[in-house]
Formats: structure tokens, sequence, C-alpha cells
């Protein structure tokens, strides 16, 4: 089944809003100035202040559940960039992308004067890259053999495959320069004559844009060797079929026109993935979850992969065995395995979407007020152990207790940005150890 990743709300249950009064802004405060723990302290505040009953905690004990869900597919059409390559490491296992994008059109109008020299198609760096630039890559333009379809009417996604040409268009051999903002030119000369000549003879098939993408089809775009993904703009503005061609008179005049590729809208990227021989050899399919000690003790998160690690509190519903309760604040924090971000920045933050015991990919996790949860990196540049994200689910987690109940089938995926979850490879590996994740509760109970 299709996963696509989706901001409708329509299953999201938590709406509920507490808002402390005078008596508990105070206890915040004096938590604040007295609590420091880990594990459960209790205190008993003085006469002065309240009833002596009151009791504040600082909790992290609750016990939270780890692992990771491998989605079947990952909407990736429309980000406007395609990834193309391929990287394998002994961790996350081997990765393919390619780039599939439809072509545009535009009329060109020859008097028979011109002569054709040469066409290349024209490819502009987005800047992102995966895996090692330095090893030489090389690129192919394929043509499609069959015209792409949206799965459902909307969307494209990782999984998708189309038939297209074993003989490439051209090709070229190069180091990627992913940071450069010079344009890589990818030689298509026989291709390129062939268009040139049917527009000179005003063929049918290049009279109007519907007939043209129906003789074309399309373009695939990717590596046959290298160790990296390497990211290219797919827009009609910077990537098109460049022909040059000459008129000869008493001087040479010299000449290119420029047809471009189709809209973003009709691009995607397909991506494969192969654990073999990785940590991931044994992880489960069909957005199965495969929980973290199975896996070394740790979750997996990537990108397009669609690769989520999934959380759960099973043991939250116990702070209902208490009389009368308030949850003042609550924080998740995650610890990256060290040593693990070496060669692979790590995301610079995450946000949740919330799931449930299907592993449907629901909404981004927003607060009381609408406003998407994120986690900013927090970096140990010293010592390098307590690199870790950090984030408030005060409100999540209240409104989950709002009834006095909590399922614990409901979850939250861990993921990246809805900006970069469909369009990079970016990756984290969550340690699964105690303490690698903590549930970290401030509550009163009275």
């Amino acid at each position: 089944m299709n996963m696509p990743v989706t901001d409708d709300r329509k299953w999201s249950p938590y709406k509920s809003a507490i808002l402390p009064d005078m008596r508990l802004l105070i206890q915040v405060m004096v938590l604040g100035l007295l609590v420091s723990c880990t594990g459960k302290d209790e205190l008993t505040t003085g006469d002065n202040f309240i009833d002596d009953k009151t009791r504040l905690a600082v909790v992290d004990t609750f016990k939270v559940s780890l692992s990771t869900v491998l989605m079947d597919s990952i909407s990736t059409s429309g980000t406007g960039i395609a990834l193309v390559g391929s990287y394998h490491d002994e961790c996350f296992g081997s990765v393919t992308s390619v780039g599939y994008m439809e072509p545009g059109y535009k009329a060109l109008n020859f008097d028979g004067t011109e002569i054709f020299d040469s066409a290349s198609v024209a490819l502009v760096y987005s800047g992102y890259s995966y895996g090692d630039t330095t090893a030489l890559m090389s690129l192919g333009v394929y043509q499609l053999l069959e015209n792409m379809t949206l799965n459902d009417n909307v969307n494209m996604y990782s999984a998708a495959r189309f038939d297209y040409s074993e003989t490439p268009l051209g090709s070229k051999v190069f180091y990627p320069e992913p940071n450069s903002t010079d344009t890589l030119f990818i030689p298509v000369n026989s291709f390129g004559k062939q268009i040139f000549e049917m527009f000179v003879e005003e063929n049918v098939d290049v009279s109007s844009s519907d007939l043209f993408l129906k003789y074309v089809r399309g373009y695939v775009i990717k590596s046959d060797s290298g160790n990296s993904v390497v990211g290219f703009k797919a827009d009609a503005a910077q990537t098109f079929l460049k022909i040059y061609f000459h008129v000869n008179g008493e001087t040479v005049t010299e000449s290119s026109v420029s047809i471009p590729f189709g809209p973003t809208t009709r691009q995607f990227n397909s991506v494969q993935s192969d654990f073999t021989g990785s940590e991931l050899a044994g992880i489960k399919t069909g957005c199965l979850e495969t929980v973290s000690e199975d896996i070394g003790e740790k979750a997996f998160l990537q990108g397009m992969v669609g690769l989520l690690p999934k959380i759960r509190f099973p043991s939250l519903q116990d702070i209902t065995l208490e009389n009368r309760w308030k949850i003042l604040k609550a924080e998740l924090v995650i610890e990256p395995v060290m040593q693990s971000y070496n060669l692979f920045e790590l995301p610079d933050q995450l946000c949740f979407y919330i799931t449930d015991k299907y592993n449907r990919v629901g909404s981004v996790l927003t607060d009381d007020s609408e406003n998407v949860i994120y986690s900013f990196l927090e970096t140990d540049e010293l010592f390098n152990e307590d690199t870790s994200y950090t984030f408030d689910i005060t409100s999540y987690i209240n409104g989950k207790l709002a009834d006095s109940y909590f399922d614990s089938e409901d979850g939250l995926f861990i993921g990246l940005s809805q900006g970069n979850l469909n369009k990079t490879l970016d990756r984290l590996l969550i340690e699964g150890r105690n303490p690698g994740l903590k549930l970290r509760l401030y509550y009163l109970t009275y």
C-alpha cells in the first residue's frame, strides 16, 4: 500500500488545552528551584503555600517503546529535485534513486538553412548530495517507453517504476560538484539531431505539446557508477534539451534553441533499497514494526527510503492511578547513536507524525496553538556525549490523558521536517539502550 505523508488532521484526537491557574504557576516556580533529579522525587510543600497533600514530582522512568517501520512507499513527486545515484554502507544498506521527468514543449521554426551541430541535456545542481562525492560518477539520460501515470491522480511514489530504453540517449562520467553553480551538460547528439530534423520537416509529432509528449514520453536520469546520490533541479527553467546549430553564409552564424523539460508536478524520484548484509537485514516489510531489540537496540530514520522510528508510551496509563494529578511539562529526549554521524550530518530538526496501531502516517504533531512541534539539534561539540534532541510534548500527553485513559496502541513517528521527508535521504540512527530515549514528566498530584 502507498503511504503518502499528509497533513489531513481528521483523525488527530488531541485538541484539549489545560491552562495552569495561579496555584499551579507557583508550583512550577518552586519545581524549577527545588527539583533536579532522575528517577522519581516527591516534594511536600510547606503549609504556608498549599495543602501538604500536594506533591510535585519529576519522573523519567516511564517506559518508552521504540521500533522502526519501513513504509511501502513515500510520495516523491513535485519536489523540484531529481535525486540520482546510489550509495552503500554497512549500517543502512544500499539505496538507489532514479529521477523521472516528462518533456516540456516549445515550437521551433526553421527555414531549412540551419545545420545541426550537437545537442545536450542541461542539469543544474540543487546543492544536495548524499554519500561520497569524491568518487567518479556516471550519469545517463534514458527515454521512457511508456507514459507516466499518477498513482492516485495526484502523486507519484518512491516505489513506482516505468519502462525505459536500455540504451541511454547520452551519458557522462564526471566528479560531482553538488555545491557548484555550473550547469552539467550531458551530450545526446543522435536524439537531438532526430528532434531537430523533425522540426525542420514539420513532422506532426512535434506540432503540439500533446503530440510531442506522446512521442517522447519522458526522460529517466540514472547513474550507472559512483558512490553518491546527487540532486539536480527539476524545473522547466533550468532543465532542458539544448540544440546547437549554425547557418552558412558570408559568415558562419552559430545559434542554439532549448526545449524545456516538463512541469515539476510530473517529476518524481524512484527509490530502491537493499538491506542485505546491513544492520537492517532483518527488518519487517509491509509497514510492520520491528522493535529496536531486534535491530541492534537502535531505531532507523531515513527520508525517501521510508524508514520511520515509532515511539509508544505503554506505561503512561499508570499515572492515572493517582486520584488527582496534573502534568505541568512533558519532554521527550532522543539521543543519536554515538559515532553514527561522523560521515553524515545529523538533521537540524525533527518533528512528529501521528500514527496508530496500523502504522498509518497521519498529520504532523502540533501544539495547542496549531504550531508544528519541532526539536532542534543540541550538539555536544566538546565531549560528543550529550548530543540530543528534546521535544516539548506537553499538549500531546495532556490531550491523550484528558479522559483518564491512554491508548497504548497509539504512537508517534519521528520524522524529518515536512520539507525534507520526501525529497532527501537524510538519516538518523537513534540510541535504544538506556538512557537513549527518555520521557521526562513534571507533574503534580494533590
